[in-house]
């Protein structure tokens, strides 16, 4: 029986599907057998936009494609009181209802061949974890794709650090959402706090958000969890930072967080480390 397997479970949109094969293909390039489960389109979308890899790296990875269920495509709404993009909920309330049993025969066939199978999922398909927990030798672990400045933004009492680092101009967050899809993801977190929600993955660097993750590993839903701070690959590229000298200065010590001996890199090495223990 294989040592460890890795079963990755984004959620359908590009933000979220590019920061989870990112961090895909760190793992698999460490030898780690991982398996990619999403829409089928969307899996096409994901390894089509991927940047910062040679292409030949994506074969390192199991692709899964499934169907989902017919949904309403509404255009969007130029009108509509909130910016958010409430058109697209069709699509993910779908994505959810048809995810569950190819997920679930997925973790069942790589349970099999497996001594433990780890199960990334993102936050908005938290219905990933509820399935790992069916799996005797399964581990889920939550892949927070947004900053962690976003969390502080829900949990922060006053925007207290958001304020005091000059970012309390930033609308609320529920300001930035509609009415029903605050509710989908209120829905879809209710099955993160199943037992086998081991640990938190964070896409960002302790160098740029180290004091907001701080303040998220406070968070009682994170009480007793792993949070490892893993940034993208891509982050150390020219293109990442803007053109200002503070930038600039940003963008080396980000290149120093993920190289050798730096903050993202021994995060990512702490959670290879535990996740193949």
């Amino acid at each position: 029986m294989e040592s460890v397997a890795v079963v990755a479970v984004p959620f359908p949109a590009q933000g979220h599907l590019n920061g989870m094969l990112h961090l895909s293909l760190l793992l698999a390039s460490r030898g780690l057998p991982v398996h990619f489960a999403a829409p089928a389109q969307h899996v096409r979308q994901a390894r089509a936009r991927v940047h910062g890899w040679d292409p030949k790296a994506l074969s390192s990875v199991e692709f899964h494609g499934f169907d989902v269920p017919e949904y309403a495509s509404p255009p969007p709404d130029p009108a509509a009181a909130s910016p958010f993009p409430s058109h697209l909920l069709p699509m993910c309330e779908a994505y959810v209802a048809g995810a569950r049993a190819p997920v679930a025969a997925l973790l069942a066939a790589a349970s099999s061949r497996h001594r433990r199978v780890v199960v990334l999922y993102d936050r908005l398909s938290s219905f990933a974890a509820p399935e790992a927990a069916r799996v005797p030798n399964a581990e889920a672990f939550c892949l927070q794709c947004a900053a962690a400045s976003h969390d502080c933004a829900w949990t922060d009492a006053g925007r207290r650090l958001l304020r005091a680092r000059g970012l309390g101009g930033a609308p609320p967050v529920e300001d930035c959402m509609d009415r029903e899809f605050v509710e989908y993801v209120v829905g879809t977190q209710g099955d993160s706090r199943s037992p086998a929600f081991a640990g938190v993955v964070a896409n960002t660097s302790r160098v740029v958000e180290g004091e907001f993750i701080d303040v998220a590993a406070r968070d009682p839903e994170y009480r007793g969890k792993k949070l490892f701070a893993v940034i993208e690959k891509a982050m150390a590229s020219d293109e990442g930072l803007a053109m200002q000298e503070r930038a600039k200065e940003l963008r080396e010590s980000i290149r120093a967080s993920v190289a050798e001996g730096g903050s993202s890199r021994e995060d990512l090495d702490e959670f290879f480390a535990y996740i193949t223990r």
